[in-house]
Formats: C-alpha cells, structure tokens, sequence
C-alpha cells in the first residue's frame, strides 16, 4: 500500500514538474526570466521609439554599466583616424547628424543628434579642427537664458567654408544600433575616410526619457 502511495506521488510530482516547464520557460543566460504580461495593463504607452524601431523588451541590460554613448564615439573615431586621407589639422570639418538608413535618408532622432555631439569632441581630442556651424555668431539674451545656437538657417550669419563633413547613417536591429560614419569631401563627395560600429540597445535607450509604471520611474523599459 505504501509503495502505492509513493508511486502516486511521484506521478503527481511529476506532473506538476512538467506543467511549471510547460509554462516558464527554461533561463537561456540572455534575457531576465520574468513574465511582465500581467503589468501590461499598467505601463504607459510611451515607450520611446526610434521611426518604426522599438527598443526590444526581453533583450540584455545590464544593472548597472558605465558604458556612454562617448566609449562607442571614441572606437568611432579612432578608426575613421586610422583609416584618413587628404586630412590634416587644420582641414575644418563640419558633423552633421546621423540618420536612419530609410528612403529619404533626412530622418534623425535623438540618438543621431547625441552621436553628432559627441564627435565633436572626439575629433577636437584627436587634434583636429571642427567648424560649428550652428554657432550664430551673435549671443541671444532671454529671460530664459543666453543662446548661441540655432537651426533656422536665417539666423546663422555667413556658412563658413566646409572641405569635409562628418556623417553617417543609422540601421536597427532587435539587439542595438549599427553605425555607419565616414568623412566626405564636400566638393569631391569622396569618402575620404569610413568606420563601422554597433551600439546596444541599452546605450541608446540612455538617451531617452525614462519610463514610468503606476507613476513609478524606472531605469529599464519592461
């Protein structure tokens, strides 16, 4: 009768085991195991998205990572250096915004102005000379604050004169960013000098206005 029990609970044991498989899946060491379905209902729908990109939900992030935007503009940089001709410091070149990979290729976001900036300072490190054509040339005091930058082109006095551009282009991925950077001369329109790079998801989402779950901020999107 005993050994009749302990078979039965066996059985039932392993039923049990086979449904809790059946319904959690095994932890593949890549994305959180957890089931954020039952909170859907109370995330807002703002989540940041990049065109017709959404920043994927189960993919990895870390807890905490000191990797900026500036560490993947730095390997950037190093190899469009390495890889330059026809350019020396005192060649100016002006950085225009990174833009999607598209149809149009004049679509830009928050990420492609951030990579912009950050060349800015990446190449003045390296030595060389960076126009800033935004600069007004003049200081707009307000009570908001003091300006000099703009982007309507009638408020920029006199373009000034532009050899070679930094630009590129930006493809997504359910894992992060690729970029596509290079150096143009503006006459000749020949790349003088190109550099590929990747840039993760969790990078990129940084720049975005956190998210926020029954009012709650959170440093990751669910």
């Amino acid at each position: 009768m005993l050994s009749k029990k302990i078979s039965l609970t066996l059985s039932a044991l392993f039923t049990l085991s086979l449904s809790a498989c059946s319904s959690h899946p095994v932890y593949n060491g890549h994305a959180p195991h957890n089931d954020y379905s039952h909170n859907k209902r109370h995330v807002q729908n703002d989540s940041p998205r990049v065109s017709n990109w959404q920043f994927p939900e189960k993919n990895y992030r870390p807890i905490n990572s000191s990797k900026l935007l500036g560490n993947y503009t730095e390997q950037l940089a190093m190899k469009l250096i390495e890889n330059m001709n026809y350019i020396n410091s005192n060649t100016p070149i002006a950085i225009t915004s990174f833009v999607n990979l598209d149809d149009n290729l004049q679509t830009t976001n928050i990420f492609g102005n951030h990579l912009a900036e950050s060349f800015i300072t990446e190449l003045q490190e390296f030595g060389l000379s960076v126009v800033d054509y935004k600069h007004t040339g003049t200081v707009h005091v307000t009570p908001n604050g003091d300006f000099s930058f703009s982007r309507n082109g009638r408020e920029i006095k006199g373009y000034p004169h532009i050899e070679y551009t930094l630009t590129g282009t930006l493809t997504y991925t359910n894992r992060g960013v690729i970029v596509n950077a290079r150096i143009i001369g503006a006459k000749s329109k020949v790349v003088v000098s190109s550099a590929k790079g990747f840039v993760p998801s969790f990078v990129v989402e940084s720049l975005y206005p956190t998210r926020r779950v029954d009012g709650i901020a959170l440093d990751a999107i669910l």
